[in-house]
């Protein structure tokens, strides 16, 4: 039966009737996969599990090293410095040497040597302190903490645009989305390409956090895109297939949210050229939205390989 709606739809096909054929090529692959499934319950296989279909919001870490910090715990503790180490050794080469040590295992200690540093040098510490105060506050769940440390650390060093990053994204999680919006925008405008990668990546991952937060969709999930053209692997496949799904969703089909979602949708279907489910489902939004010619050779690309 799948044969013979795959003979039509290659007949109107040839004839130029795009619209037309879809409808047999998608038949035809709805009975192919039926008796698929029909074959693996009879061998006593699990009938295959369809592409998930809403997965949640992505966590925002809100830190350039959030990931690394949550990653792999550190074997050491960092040294509580004393006083007196503290002011024969130089303050950016002690915070820095805590960075090195920061995890949500040592958060606590790391604190702990900011502090004495601090009281070594007459109780304030420089931006990168404070910013590294901040990340560590985060990552016990002290978020409003978190955010105070982090404004303070910008107010020290305004143009520092990893700060920018930093803070916009400890605004965002404390609900601050205006305020977030307002300072990774402002990086944004600077030009992304002038930044390090690890900035390039953390900017990308905060403003499309922060502008869906914000509601702006769209703007939401053509800076995804970018990010996945950057780093494909910055996430797993599944969040950015969800992102592209909930943009689908519900949506009008000329709107600009749709056109977005569908672009991200047609970039992932790219990177995974064999994964039969995702290519079926970029046809079938592609059918949605109209356009038969692509979603036409989909489907017989699809169909091809099992017709053989």
């Amino acid at each position: 039966m799948a044969d013979r709606y795959y003979a039509m739809a290659e007949s109107m096909n040839t004839r130029g009737a795009m619209e037309m054929a879809v409808p047999f090529y998608r038949q035809a692959i709805a009975l192919l996969l039926a008796e698929r499934d029909q074959l693996q319950q009879k061998l006593g296989g699990a009938a295959a599990q369809p592409v998930a279909q809403e997965l949640p919001l992505d966590e925002l870490h809100g830190l350039l090293a959030a990931a690394e910090a949550l990653g792999q715990p550190s074997t050491s503790t960092p040294p509580e410095p004393t006083a007196a180490e503290a002011a024969g050794v130089d303050l950016e080469a002690q915070i820095a040497e805590l960075a090195s040590e920061l995890s949500k295992h040592t958060a606590l200690q790391v604190m702990a040597g900011l502090k004495a540093l601090a009281e070594g040098h007459g109780s304030s510490l420089p931006a990168s302190g404070l910013a590294l105060l901040g990340k560590a506050q985060m990552l016990l769940g002290q978020v409003a903490d978190g955010g105070q440390s982090f404004e303070a650390a910008l107010a020290a060093a305004p143009r520092e645009v990893e700060l920018q990053i930093n803070t916009g994204a400890a605004r965002l999680a404390n609900g601050d989305v205006e305020g977030a919006l307002t300072l990774l925008r402002g990086v944004w405008q600077q030009g992304i390409d002038s930044l390090e990668a690890a900035n390039q990546q953390a900017l990308l991952r905060n403003l499309s956090a922060a502008e869906a937060k914000a509601g702006y969709l769209a703007g939401a999930l053509q800076l995804r895109l970018k990010w996945f053209q950057r780093d494909r692997q910055a996430v797993p496949m599944q969040r950015w297939l969800g992102w592209a799904q909930q943009g689908l969703a519900g949506t009008e089909k000329e709107s600009s949210v749709r056109q977005a979602a569908l672009a991200l949708l047609k970039a992932v279907q790219q990177a995974a050229p064999n994964d039969q489910a995702l290519a079926q489902q970029l046809a079938d939004a592609l059918e949605d939205q109209g356009d038969y010619r692509e979603a036409a050779l989909l489907y017989r690309q699809l169909l091809r390989p099992q017709q053989g």
